[in-house]
């Protein structure tokens, strides 16, 4: 994973760097395995200490994510938590995207004519399943 860092209207912090690095990094390889690109700026406007931070996946995603507080520390960790729920959402996303999303859109592949039922052999535990659940719908 790559970290890149940018300061804007404020002098470069080593213990900042650090630190965010640190979170960043913990945060990301909780939820990812493939090689990611975090890009994190932190500026300073008026009182306010904006932290942005914008990833990109090898999964094929890219976000981007603010935070702004009277500290940077605390921008950073307001940071983690907006990035942690962004994670969760794409990692979610690649979980279920093969999974039908009803079972009503399941549909049957086998077909079998009314001519080539009689060719099928049947066991006589089928026939005793099929009695039973027949049994049961009536």
């Amino acid at each position: 994973m790559q970290c890149r860092f940018s300061f804007k209207h404020m002098k470069t912090s080593e213990a900042l760097i650090d630190y965010a690095e640190a979170k960043i990094t913990q945060k990301i390889e909780k939820f990812s395995t493939k090689p990611i690109e975090a890009h994190v700026t932190f500026s300073v406007e008026g009182h306010e200490h904006i932290a942005h931070c914008g990833v990109t996946g090898g999964d094929g995603f890219n976000f981007q994510v603010d935070s702004s507080c009277a500290d940077m520390y605390g921008s950073v960790d307001l940071l983690l938590n907006k990035l942690e729920v962004q994670l969760k959402k794409q990692k979610e996303k690649l979980k279920q995207h093969k999974r039908p999303r009803n079972l009503k859109q399941l549909e049957l592949v086998e077909y079998v004519s009314k001519d080539d039922c009689d060719s099928i052999p049947i066991d006589a535990d089928d026939l005793i399943k099929f009695e039973r659940a027949k049994a049961r719908v009536s």
